[in-house]
């Protein structure tokens, strides 16, 4: 699964401000910038702060991160059943051997972002997958 939009709308934790814009100058107010409150492309901290948002959403919904591996999380169920998921920037990769928790855990996700399901994986940077 790939995340659309990873990197827009993000809570800022520390204030970034922006000169105006070339061709959008308000005339008597040109010394005056923009202060953001969301992160946007190309913005240094628009990587850290979608992270900080994934990071606490897979926590709170049980999930736990690999100290050794901050992009690996587990989650486990009431039978043992492991859930493992990898995250690469934008790109999400699980595996199961329980389809309720695959179906559980896309459902979850597209509540809370806007998601493309690229179905079963045949690639994964570079490395072909069977």
């Amino acid at each position: 699964m790939v995340v659309k939009s990873t990197f827009l709308n993000d809570p800022l934790d520390e204030e970034v401000y922006v000169k105006q814009p070339s061709g959008f100058i308000q005339s008597g107010k040109e010394e005056k910038v923009y202060i953001l409150t969301k992160a946007l492309y190309g913005l240094k901290q628009a990587s850290r702060a979608w992270n900080k948002r994934i990071d606490s959403f897979l926590h709170a919904n049980g999930f736990k991160k690999f100290a050794s591996n901050h992009g690996l999380y587990v989650k486990t169920n009431d039978y043992g059943d492991l859930l493992i998921l990898c995250l690469y920037v934008d790109d999400v990769i699980f595996t199961t051997s329980n389809l309720k928790m695959i179906g559980d855990f896309k459902h979850i996700m597209v509540k809370e972002f806007e998601m493309t399901d690229l179905s079963l994986m045949s690639y994964f940077l570079g490395i072909e997958v069977i």
